[in-house]
């Protein structure tokens, strides 16, 4: 199900009304596409915030406009915490559009037991699918995975009828290798010895000098 967003009609426009929609708890936004005029609305900050925590990209939009509409573009604040700006692009459900699924693991990979660390090396994937059939994410099963093996897009499963990945099946997105020593401890691991101090003078000079 869509998250639902109230929108009203913003009568005016600039900075300085912008900032006080801002501190009202209102966020600026503006709504265009499917040749439409372009409408400027306002959204509650805090139904924007529930949407953006759960990770929603297609809104259901109620009040001054209806319909659905894709998060096409948000304009944070300079420490990334704060929204500022909301473009909403209409779309329905014979449209194609593409967005960012979020990748998780799922499951136990058994190459750890053998030594291996587990690196995902991609968080997100960009898909282009109707707004209709839009995933919360997608998940793939590390059951199988032993060190030194590797996931790709091709092993993604449950994946709905329409959707497209926009990156090559053959993509690694998860791999177990064997763990990174660094020269250090590699050091540490065969001798143990602290390193000569550059420019200071050894054990025997120092207490020579104590016993003067």
């Amino acid at each position: 199900m869509s998250e639902v967003l109230e929108v009203s009609l913003r009568e005016s426009c600039g900075k300085l009304r912008n900032r006080r929609l801002r501190h009202e708890g209102k966020l600026p936004a503006v709504l265009y596409g499917h040749g439409k005029d372009s409408v400027s609305l306002t959204i509650p900050a805090e139904q924007m915030e529930a949407t953006l925590r759960h990770g929603a990209q297609v809104v259901e939009l109620q009040g001054a406009a209806d319909g659905q509409a894709l998060l096409q573009d948000l304009q944070w604040d300079t420490f990334q915490q704060h929204v500022l700006h909301v473009d909403l692009l209409r779309v329905d459900a014979s449209d194609r559009i593409t967005v960012e699924v979020p990748l998780a693991l799922h499951g136990e990979a058994p190459g750890e037991k053998e030594g291996g660390v587990v690196e995902l090396l991609y968080h997100s994937l960009e898909i282009e699918t109707s707004p209709a059939v839009i995933p919360d994410k997608f998940e793939i099963n590390v059951n199988d995975l032993h060190i030194n093996g590797s996931l790709s897009v091709k092993d993604i499963r449950d994946v709905a009828e329409g959707v497209k990945f926009l990156i090559e099946p053959e993509k690694t997105l998860v791999q177990c290798v064997e763990p990174t020593v660094m020269p250090d401890e590699e050091e540490a691991a065969v001798g143990g010895e602290e390193p000569e101090v550059i420019g200071g003078r050894k054990d025997d000079d120092a207490q020579a000098d104590a016993e003067e």
